[in-house]
């Protein structure tokens, strides 16, 4: 089972990177825009990093996050964003700066989290059945985002289509693509 932790750190290390990078391609302007078809990268970002500091606090130490339930609520997915959400953003700069910083804190509640507990039933309130499917959703979560918003910013897909590569190949077949 502890092959499961550096497997879920690899997601959402590489993930986050990717997420990051996507951003730096964005203008001021663009970073903020919310398209007709998805959510902006601001609203992204900050929907992410509120999600993993309720995961990393509330779900696995058992204490009231960091982030406000207000905004909690308001960066929940399956919303629409509604004007005064606009008032919660931070800059770009401390939007970035959370999200990177959250990224990091939940790796460290990874490393810290004892694999034992995998199959053992979330709090109460928590939608994720087992502390291991909120870890496997974490995992995965940054990467559905990713392909959201390439829908609104198709350049993105070359960024994240060249990413490097963390899980082990054959080595012939590396070299055969120039690896």
């Amino acid at each position: 089972m502890s092959g499961i932790k550096d497997a879920i750190r690899r997601q959402i290390d590489t993930s986050g990177t990717l997420l990051l990078r996507v951003s730096k391609t964005l203008s001021d302007d663009g970073f903020f825009d919310e398209p007709a078809n998805g959510g902006s990268m601001a609203w992204t970002l900050t929907h992410l990093f509120t999600l993993q500091d309720w995961a990393r606090i509330r779900v696995f130490g058992g204490v009231e996050p960091r982030v406000d339930r207000a905004s909690r609520e308001a960066f929940k997915g399956g919303r629409a964003v509604y004007d005064e959400d606009r008032d919660r953003f931070g800059t770009r700069r401390e939007i970035e700066n959370a999200f990177a910083n959250e990224q990091y804190r939940t790796i460290a509640a990874l490393n810290a989290f004892d694999v034992a507990k995998w199959d053992q039933p979330t709090p109460s309130g928590c939608r994720f059945p087992a502390y291991g499917a909120l870890w496997e959703h974490l995992a995965a979560h940054n990467y559905w985002h990713l392909g959201a918003l390439s829908v609104s910013h198709p350049h993105i897909l070359h960024l994240t289509l060249v990413a490097p590569r963390f899980y082990s190949v054959d080595p012939e077949e590396m070299a055969a693509e120039g690896v």
